[in-house]
């Protein structure tokens, strides 16, 4: 049975085109959060884009274990959990339910893009 995270499109898997749209997703959501810090957007558009972004990383968890790969599958849990960790501050700093300085929460954000940059090079050198 062919998995559909190698369906061909233009050439490339299409668990790559899916982590690549996960990555922008992530990378948007960065951007907004930027933006809501410094005044510039409202803050009702972070946290739909963080609903989005990880909308599309669930999809791109299951797609991607049936891929079948372990060692990029565990980088690529490993990176989700990290992402969920960052959220998970940002909402408790936002709701202020624990008294957490807010420069944790970019600090996690930044290691988790190291992570999910490592989990897509490692993706694309073995299955593209």
């Amino acid at each position: 049975m062919v998995s559909i995270a190698f369906y061909p499109i233009f050439g490339k898997p299409f668990v790559l085109y899916l982590g690549v749209i996960t990555l922008i997703s992530f990378l948007i959501t960065a951007i907004f959060g930027i933006s809501f810090y410094r005044g510039l957007l409202r803050f009702k558009w972070h946290p739909t884009m963080v609903a989005v972004s990880f909308f599309l990383a669930i999809i791109m968890t299951v797609v991607g274990v049936s891929a079948g790969n372990p060692l990029v599958g565990i980088l690529g849990i490993l990176t989700l959990f990290l992402f969920f960790i960052a959220a998970m501050i940002g909402i408790s700093i936002h709701q202020r339910w624990l008294n957490v300085r807010f420069m944790w929460h970019p600090v996690v954000v930044v290691i988790s893009f190291i992570f999910a940059t490592m989990h897509g090079i490692l993706g694309i050198l073995i299955f593209g």
